[in-house]
């Protein structure tokens, strides 16, 4: 397997090291709920060094992005990022992923770690094909990536930059220098907390990660893993790819229209995607609800009136809810809100009910 710089910090703190798309990632640290509920409550530190970053940069960048990726870079400004994805021909999603656009002409993709070799040789050959220069540089060994997320992250973080994170709006990123470190903090995520995203050298993210757990001591920060990770994820309904997303399924079935722009020009799919707007998708993904308790999984089966009407796709006992909460593909005639289909766990079925994303919503602060 594969290691990240940190790796030894992982083993240090005692972290249950487990194989994720063949990188040896923490799992757990103190518990999978004690960091879930940390990073509600105070804030979570998670390495995500992983993922795939990669550099793209030159006169013909833009129209390259513009028609490898479905939403519109053109909607991005120097400095922000953007949630995307990259199809194939017929429309199937190879990645999701963030692009930030670092100049006019210059971005930063960030990929997700078990599709990096995949979008690399797609990129490559796409490149060919390109007018205007463009240049793809893979970053992913040289840069390494943070996650400090949770309410207490901006007041931690804001002791240690130069910059007002009051200025920092949700998708922006700028750039920063933690304990003499150059970083670019980017205010993303993938928890639905009040969060940051930290790219730094490699050689130096270390210093940058003690640093940050040494000072969260007093906030109640932990290092998070993998498991209080997908937990949070789900909270929120965020799709992760290998589940929710593959290249059999498209950004119209996954519920994920927002991120395609046709406005923007022709890219890779859009004739698929448009076709499949016209006349509606075959099955669409939707959001749901175990109405007793029960914790629904990966690949079980959904049923109405004894026929198969749809797939789990994700799929847990979310602890702060303290009910089953999951992602399916289903029939369109069993999408709308407040549809009721049957989840068989284990032989039994179960009653669910199709609810509008996200199931946790964060209660808004006194007045």
């Amino acid at each position: 397997m594969k290691q990240t710089v940190l790796h030894e910090a992982h083993v240090a703190r005692k972290a249950k090291i487990v194989d994720f798309a063949g990188w040896a990632m923490p799992l757990q640290y103190s518990g999978v709920l004690d960091e879930y509920h940390a990073v509600r409550a105070s804030a979570g530190l998670f390495d995500v060094s992983h993922m795939g970053r990669l550099h793209v940069e030159g006169t013909g960048a833009v129209s390259f992005l513009q028609r490898v990726t479905t939403n519109d870079v053109q909607r991005v400004g120097t400095m922000g990022a953007q949630y995307s994805m990259i199809c194939n021909p017929d429309g199937g999603v190879k990645d999701d992923i963030f692009v930030y656009r670092l100049g006019a002409e210059e971005f930063l993709l960030c990929v997700n770690a078990s599709n990096l070799d995949k979008i690399r040789r797609w990129l490559f050959q796409q490149q060919g094909q390109q007018q205007g220069e463009v240049r793809i540089v893979d970053q992913s060994e040289t840069m390494a990536q943070l996650a400090l997320q949770g309410p207490a992250s901006k007041p931690l973080l804001q002791a240690h930059v130069q910059s007002s994170l009051d200025e920092l709006k949700p998708r922006r990123c700028l750039r920063e220098t933690i304990g003499g470190v150059e970083c670019l903090v980017a205010r993303t995520g993938y928890t639905g907390e009040l969060g940051y995203e930290l790219y730094v050298t490699a050689t130096q993210v270390r210093h940058v990660w003690d640093r940050l757990m040494q000072a969260g001591e007093g906030f109640g920060v932990k290092p998070a893993g993998l498991g209080a990770r997908d937990l949070l994820r789900l909270d929120m309904g965020y799709l992760l790819y290998g589940n929710d997303l593959t290249e059999a399924t498209t950004p119209i079935e996954a519920s994920a229209k927002w991120v395609v722009n046709f406005d923007k020009g022709a890219f890779i799919g859009e004739p698929v995607l448009k076709q499949q707007v016209r006349e509606g998708p075959s099955r669409c993904l939707v959001a749901f609800e175990l109405l007793e308790k029960a914790v629904p999984r990966h690949d079980m089966p959904l049923f109405a009136e004894d026929k198969q009407v749809g797939t789990v796709t994700s799929g847990n006992l979310s602890p702060i809810l303290q009910k089953g909460i999951g992602l399916g593909y289903v029939e369109p005639a069993y999408a709308e809100a407040g549809m009721v289909f049957d989840v068989e766990i284990r032989g039994r079925r179960i009653p669910a009910q199709v609810v509008a994303l996200p199931f946790y919503k964060r209660p808004k602060p006194p007045v």
